[in-house]
């Protein structure tokens, strides 16, 4: 349908029969058609010129239907920032709203549904339940506030009134379902729209065409502050709100034709990445265009820490934040994404434990920022841990924002920003979602003695005992051993045998010897024999068992006992030869048994010992950094990870000690 503007007379087209607002390209009315007359219902303010890939009468496909933005408007947050709304008239008559914002992507259709509660029953962080094709699905409230149109092109589906305020609630479902609610103003009827974010990839957007030429508004990349005349330079313009001068520290609103003073700062920091500069992080190259210190509110004390705002048009804005010395990268969640349960939130599958709730304020900026940022803003923020990630709350009574910060270490940073970036100040206290030092190695060690205990019972248990000597042989007297430890050379007369015995092969041989001596001292020298190669395996015992009473109190040394294990030997018959003597008058007896399939607990003792050391002091170590990040936190902190390991090692080493005393490797 070709008709007349009704304000200025030239031609104007509604090219759909659904459409309701047409802007005229000429006089910049908005023009409504109804089914008896025109009229218009005021003039459009001009486009803020923002950068964005798309253009009107873009075409595009969603699914297996082509589309066409016919029409757009630009809306403003009540903060200050303004998102773009393209209409999509779809090939079979359907209409879609794909909203642009921050560098991010919605599409949405208009969904029926029944009586909602009223816009003042909605508040951030409540569910609901709203239908998604034909089915209801929960979702969770973002946001809920009112926004204004600002200006508007094309062909529109709804009366759109210049400057004109609406109601609205964002909600998801944490599954990339988007929604919101418009409630229009007071007692229009809501509409529900329900999609998705998309990519602009996939909807294959191309073509378009350039609008008339605008009034100038400040979209160029550079101005001049009204304050002090200074040049300032815009990196994200059309979305900057806020600016401050460089020259003079004058914060500046961008919201009309020209830069406006709004306040004066009184500190002008140094931030330890300069604006301006280009890193590359997980998502791409970004610039930092602006720095915030802001201070989070601790028993009544304010800690501040540092914001660096991160923009790249193809991705948006994201936060690089530095507190004592820690940095973390910091990217938005979607609020339906998250369970959040006071003590604790879960995301993506993983807990994170409550760690600090405080009041947040921002001190001072420098930079340009995206809305009307205030000295001395005030917000509620929460902060859940699971390190190296930690879940971030924010909220307003309006509005309610959950981040997700990946903590970076330095050398991590410098790459980012390599060779920008040299000297980074070293952390002073630990950072609420740094990793630990040696986190995950007591869990390991966990294991590792699991495993090992594990073992041990299944050896013990598959291995059967067998005895293949028990014998005694004679020890006569003679001459102690020397210092050496190598004992004294015993004469032909000490020489005595032992029957043949049978042996199997791929079994350990445990041999232990039994002196009869008291207050006394005997030494061997034996040989094992296989009779039929004649191989010899030769080894040496000292054995020493004194005791007695001194001032009152009995006391002993030495065992007169001992084991030797002897590794796998070729299946055959043995036999043992004996050179032995003992430093007492008289013969005395040596018992001799030799057993095989026999469990070398000495051996798991001192595993034990090496692993419960190794647990005590990783653990040790996570405990005492946990303990140290707990001191930062108000709530409480449960729990200490390395806490268990140190347990555990210490449990470990006392039951291989024990088993070391009682001699259960004999």
């Amino acid at each position: 349908m070709t008709t007349n503007c009704p304000n200025c007379g030239a031609p104007i087209e509604f090219r759909f029969d659904d459409s309701f607002v047409r802007v005229c390209d000429h006089c910049r009315n908005a023009v409504l058609r109804t089914d008896r007359e025109l009229s218009s219902l005021g003039k459009v303010a001009d486009l803020t010129p923002i950068d964005s890939p798309l253009k009107l009468f873009s075409e595009g496909r969603y699914g297996s239907q082509g589309f066409l933005l016919v029409g757009m408007a630009q809306i403003q947050h009540p903060a200050g920032g303004i998102w773009q709304e393209w209409y999509a008239k779809l090939d079979g008559g359907k209409w879609g709203w794909l909203a642009e914002a921050q560098g991010r992507y919605y599409l949405t259709f208009e969904e029926t549904t029944e009586a909602l509660p009223p816009f003042e029953e909605f508040h951030p962080g409540r569910t609901v339940e709203l239908p998604v094709h034909g089915r209801s699905q929960t979702f969770t409230v973002s946001e809920a506030t009112r926004a204004s149109y600002v200006a508007a092109t094309g062909e529109l589906p709804f009366k759109l009134v210049p400057q004109g305020h609406f109601r609205y609630v964002d909600l998801d479902d944490g599954q990339g379902t988007f929604a919101t609610i418009d409630f229009g103003e007071q007692g229009d009827t809501p509409a529900v729209y329900v999609g998705n974010q998309v990519a602009l990839a996939d909807l294959g957007i191309r073509g378009g065409e350039d609008g008339p030429a605008r009034e100038a508004k400040i979209t160029s990349s550079r101005l001049a502050c009204p304050n002090c005349n200074a040049p300032i330079e815009l990196r994200a313009p059309g979305e900057t709100q806020r600016v401050t001068c460089p020259n003079c520290n004058s914060l500046l609103g961008l919201e009309g034709a020209a830069a406006t003073v709004v306040a004066r700062l009184t500190e002008k920091p140094l931030p330890a990445v300069a604006l301006g500069t280009k890193g590359t992080f997980a998502e791409g190259e970004m610039t930092v265009i602006a720095f915030v210190r802001r201070s989070a509110q601790i028993l009544g004390i304010w800690y501040a820490f540092d914001e660096y705002l991160l923009h790249a048009p193809s991705i948006g804005f994201r936060w690089l934040v530095c507190s004592d010395g820690n940095w973390s990268y910091v990217q938005p969640v979607a609020a339906g994404a998250v369970d959040d349960a006071r003590i604790e939130a879960t995301y993506d599958g993983v807990r994170f434990r409550a760690y600090q709730s405080s009041p947040l304020r921002v001190d001072t900026v420098l930079g340009e920022l995206y809305w009307r940022v205030e000295q001395g803003e005030l917000s509620d923020g929460t902060d859940y841990i699971a390190p190296p990630a930690m879940l971030s709350k924010e909220a307003t009574e309006q509005e309610i924002n959950w981040s997700l910060s990946t903590y970076l270490t330095h050398a991590q940073v410098r790459r980012a920003f390599s060779p920008a970036v040299v000297g980074l100040s070293a952390p002073t206290a630990p950072g609420a979602n740094a990793p630990a030092p040696l986190a995950g190695v007591p869990n390991v060690l966990l294991w590792g003695l699991g495993a090992l205990c594990v073992a041990a019972i299944a050896v013990s248990s598959a291995t059967t005992t067998r005895t293949q000597l028990d014998t005694a042989v004679t020890i006569p007297p003679g001459t102690p051993p020397v210092a050496d430890g190598s004992g004294a050379t015993p004469d032909s007369d000490h020489v005595s045998f032992t029957d043949q015995f049978p042996l199997v092969g791929n079994q350990n041989i445990a041999i232990t010897l039994n002196a009869h001596i008291d207050n006394d001292w005997a030494y061997t020298a034996a040989d094992l024999v296989n009779v039929d190669t004649g191989e010899v395996t030769s080894f040496d015992a000292n054995l020493e068992y004194y005791h007695g009473y001194e001032d009152g109190e009995s006391w002993s040394e030495g065992h007169p006992q001992t084991t030797q294990f002897i590794g796998p030997r070729q299946a055959g018959t043995y036999m043992l030869r004996f050179e032995s003597q003992h430093g007492a008058s008289g013969n005395t007896m040596l018992e001799v048994k030799v057993r095989q399939g026999v469990m070398h607990w000495k051996l798991f003792a001192w595993a034990l010992i090496v692993m419960g050391l190794a647990l005590a002091i990783a653990g040790g170590i996570v405990t005492s950094f946990e303990v140290k990040r707990w001191e930062n936190g108000n709530f409480s902190r449960g729990a200490l990870p390395g806490r268990t390991a140190v347990v555990a090692g210490c449990l470990a080493i006392g039951v291989a000690v024990i088993v070391l005393i009682a001699g259960a490797f004999s």
